[in-house]
């Protein structure tokens, strides 16, 4: 089955920002109406952290059942998660305490420490929230894109977009 691309574009940063709040709503319902729940992959940095914001504000928070939304990072910097560069850190700022949403249902990827055991850690828990299943299917997954066009940690040139295992 071929999924039909959409491709949006909008004149200001607020206008996105309002449109993917919206969509995420939307998204949050269709996936816990089918599934029971909604499991979101979180970006980090300036483009997503007003998408936050405005999901926290009484026009969209109360759209949402926060007890079936489980949220987790696409990645984060190795820093604590009390840093100001972390992600965690902006989301709890902007979304998470300001919204329902259980604590149990907000999964941390440990920033400090060993990257690569808190990598093989964060997996393992991605994969106990989705028995059975060989890849993880998240029902969305959130990214913001750099000036320099980075996503998700993954940046122009890098040896990392050459991984293949």
């Amino acid at each position: 089955m071929e999924i039909p691309s959409i491709v949006s574009v909008f004149d200001t940063p607020e206008q996105l920002a309002q449109a993917a709040a919206e969509r995420f709503v939307e998204y949050a319902h269709e996936s816990q109406d089918s599934q029971g729940r909604f499991s979101v992959a979180l970006a980090g940095g300036r483009t997503p952290s007003r998408v936050y914001e405005l999901l926290a504000t009484e026009q969209f928070k109360n759209r949402l059942d926060w007890s079936r939304v489980f949220l987790f990072f696409g990645d984060e910097r190795c820093v604590p998660p009390t840093d100001p560069e972390s992600n965690y850190a902006m989301v709890a700022v902007t979304l998470t305490s300001k919204v329902p949403v259980p604590p149990a249902n907000v999964f941390l990827m440990a920033g400090e420490g060993n990257p690569t055991e808190n990598a093989q850690a964060y997996e393992k828990h991605v994969r106990e929230h989705f028995p059975g299943r060989i890849w993880p299917r998240f029902d969305l997954v959130m990214l913001g894109m750099g000036a320099d066009g980075h996503t998700a940690s993954l940046f122009p040139g890098s040896d990392a977009l050459d991984e293949s295992s």
